[in-house]
């Protein structure tokens, strides 16, 4: 009988599943026998081996438990990545079909109201080009408080959503752009009603569109980046990067995420500690850029991130590990 051993390592995680089929090992019999054979096949009822170049096909109740529990957690493996693929492939249609298909007009364009936040949305025809690649980023752009509202003007965004849709940066760098608008007070970004719309959001487009899960952009001004900082406090491994105009990340933050971050401070912050921040973050391998402008005032300090070409350069690159 003939069955495959040194397979406990992928109960760790040590080994994927390509890693376990094609292999060889060692596999044991409910009557003790033992086999050593390459993987070729696993199902719910059996597994199919090659035995010096023979298939063999071998029943998965003739297993012993733990090789049985084994092949279980391979076929579960298997159904898991047969879903994902599944779901690219109909995300990889969300920008011709679907439910943000007829957001793709190259212009800012209110959301589905229906979806718990007012909100806009950029969407240029650039995505679909082939050198955009199959799937693209999403950049979610938070506002200060002095934007909260019940409605939007149409285009009516901050300097950081404006400049990544300006033609002269979107036409090399296409993506799906997110403008979400705050309810009046005493609604605020940091609100856990307000994050979960936020995160049901991001989540709908992620779902639908082929938006590249390794690279969702977050970017924050005054009360926004307090937002951002929230959203990656809930879901540290969900954002590559993200940008902080008059504010920053927190020490608390220090070895539970690896989202980059680049921050701006004007005069009227205080930045005393960035710096010890830097390196307490880059001891835990994660980027931690920051600008100290101190002649700059609060209101104008998002204008000098959103000005600054080499934020934009550096976002770009930037990719969940």
């Amino acid at each position: 009988m003939k069955f495959c051993g040194s397979f406990f390592a992928f109960l760790s995680g040590a080994l994927s599943l390509m890693g376990q089929i094609g292999e060889t090992h060692t596999w044991t019999s409910t009557d003790g026998r033992s086999l050593e054979a390459k993987l070729l096949e696993v199902s719910e009822e059996k597994i199919v081996v090659d035995k010096g170049g023979r298939r063999v096909s071998i029943a998965l109740n003739l297993l012993v438990k733990e090789d049985q529990d084994l092949v279980k957690t391979l076929v579960s493996q298997q159904k898991k990545e047969a879903m994902l693929a599944e779901g690219d492939k109909k995300r990889s249609r969300g920008f011709e079909e679907g439910p943000y298909a007829e957001f793709v007009k190259g212009e800012w364009v209110v959301g589905d109201q229906e979806k718990g936040l007012v909100h806009q949305l950029y969407i240029g025809k650039e995505v679909t080009r082939k050198k955009a690649g199959p799937f693209v980023p999403l950049f979610v752009h938070l506002h200060g408080a002095g934007a909260r509202a019940e409605s939007v003007k149409v285009g009516n965004v901050e300097i950081a959503a404006k400049t990544i849709v300006s033609p002269a940066f979107y036409q090399d760098h296409p993506c799906v752009v997110l403008v979400p608008t705050c309810p009046p007070d005493p609604m605020f970004w940091g609100k856990d009603e307000i994050q979960e719309r936020l995160e049901g959001l991001i989540d709908d487009l992620v779902e639908n569109l082929p938006i590249d899960r390794e690279r969702i952009y977050l970017s924050g001004y005054s009360m926004g980046g307090k937002g951002i900082g929230k959203l990656i406090k809930r879901r540290p491994e969900m954002y590559a990067a993200a940008l902080f105009a008059d504010g920053g990340p927190e020490a608390s933050w220090v070895g539970k995420t690896k989202t980059a971050m680049w921050s701006y401070y004007s005069g009227e912050r205080d930045s005393s500690k960035a710096a010890g921040l830097k390196q307490d973050f880059e001891d835990e391998g994660v980027e931690f850029r920051f600008n100290i402008l101190p002649d700059a005032g609060h209101n104008g300090i998002h204008w000098k991130l959103a000005k600054d070409p080499e934020v934009w350069e550096w976002l770009v690159e930037q990719k969940l590990p």
